[in-house]
């Protein structure tokens, strides 16, 4: 097991104090996240986890948050944290193609962060936009990084249009998305309930068409799936667990998310699914699974129906009419096809993964 508590040195000694926290073996890690309710906790994770050296921060706004709430609460979450002047930035505002879009009260909970205060950073965000913050943090480094993103793939999509000679630089990517023998998750009861889509995931759902591009990259992709997070399932039981062992800041900041949503976890449909992704970064035994070639499934369609959303403009980044697509088929993810294989993970360590969260998010900071 790691250690789970620091203690922050003077000046004199900070040099030996930076050694504590990225040990030379740290992974060296970038994080995409739409900053959705699980992508908080994710963050934090991955901003603790001593086995990690978290680069930067990447998010757009075709996930769960809107690009300026975002650039407003990742430096907030981030002075929780052992890691909390890292970069970050934001990117397109909308899909590559098509016009779904996370249901509306979704994403003014991930705005506001569901309600629960943090102090304030005076912290800004990289003048680069999330591509060009990538680029410039990958071109940085002397050994290669780990990709972990946690919700569209719309900035890696455009990363890769526009660099893709940034990836031999890229060791892994370890992608919260998709799903192949568990049922989809765009239908949940009081929101989206009538959906037509009963297979697809809601992190490709929103973007498959950059998700597509991405599974045919060739990179080294780990796919943290339904399959996995329907195994981390966040029960009654394991909120209190975690409330009755609360000590830092980031813990205490989680604590009263959970209790802010104990509808959610009543309904039976709240999983750590990004926080596994994250923990799957630094212990990848926590994925254990096959090799096979995915593809992802879009229907073009002459008009929208309900599930549109109106809002998004009628071109893409590149300059193209956004077009419209059957949203039951939209984001499907499939097995097959000639795309380069990538890992489906199948099984993980349940108990391992709650204990993990506990330990991680209660690693001590010094107040600054």
């Amino acid at each position: 097991m790691f250690p789970i508590r620091f203690i922050f040195c003077k000046s004199i000694i900070a040099g030996f104090f930076l050694l504590l926290v990225f040990p030379a073996s740290a992974v060296k890690v970038i994080y995409d996240t739409d900053m959705g309710i699980d992508d908080w906790s994710a963050m934090l994770v991955v901003a603790n986890h001593p086995d990690i050296e978290l680069l930067g921060i990447t998010s757009n706004g075709a996930g769960e948050g809107h690009c300026e709430a975002n650039m407003r609460n990742i430096p907030d979450l981030l002075a929780l944290s052992m890691s909390p002047d890292v970069p970050f930035a934001c990117g397109y505002h909308y899909p590559l193609d098509g016009y779904f879009a996370f249901p509306e009260p979704w994403r003014k909970q991930a705005d506001t962060l569901s309600g629960v205060a943090v102090p304030p950073s005076a912290r800004q965000p990289s003048k680069l936009n999330a591509v060009e913050l990538l680029h410039q943090l990958l071109s940085q480094q002397d050994e290669k990084v780990v990709l972990l993103t946690a919700g569209s793939l719309t900035n890696i999509a455009l990363w890769l249009q526009k660099y893709p000679q940034d990836k031999p630089l890229v060791s892994r990517l370890v992608m919260m998305g998709g799903g192949f023998d568990a049922p989809g998750n765009i239908i949940v009861p009081g929101f989206t309930t009538d959906h037509p889509n009963k297979k697809a995931e809601w992190n490709i759902y929103v973007d498959a068409i950059a998700a597509d591009r991405v599974f045919q990259s060739g990179l080294a992709i780990e796919v943290v799936g339904l399959d996995l997070t329907n195994q981390v399932k966040v029960t009654a039981q394991y909120a209190q667990r975690f409330k009755a062992q609360v000590k830092a800041e980031a813990a205490r900041f989680w604590d009263q998310v959970l209790d802010d949503n104990d509808w959610f976890i009543e309904s039976g449909e709240y999983y750590f699914w990004d926080v596994l992704a994250a923990l799957v970064v630094a212990d990848p035994h926590l994925c254990q699974g096959d090799m096979q070639p995915v593809w992802v499934e879009y229907q073009h369609v002459e008009k929208g129906d309900k599930w549109t959303d109106k809002n998004m403009p009628p071109m893409t980044e590149s300059g193209q009419p956004r077009r419209h697509y059957d949203p039951a088929t939209f984001g499907i993810t499939h097995i097959g096809g000639d795309n380069p294989p990538v890992k489906i993970c199948r099984h993980t360590e349940p108990q391992v993964a709650f204990d993990r969260l506990i330990e991680i998010l209660n690693i001590e900071v010094e107040a600054r």
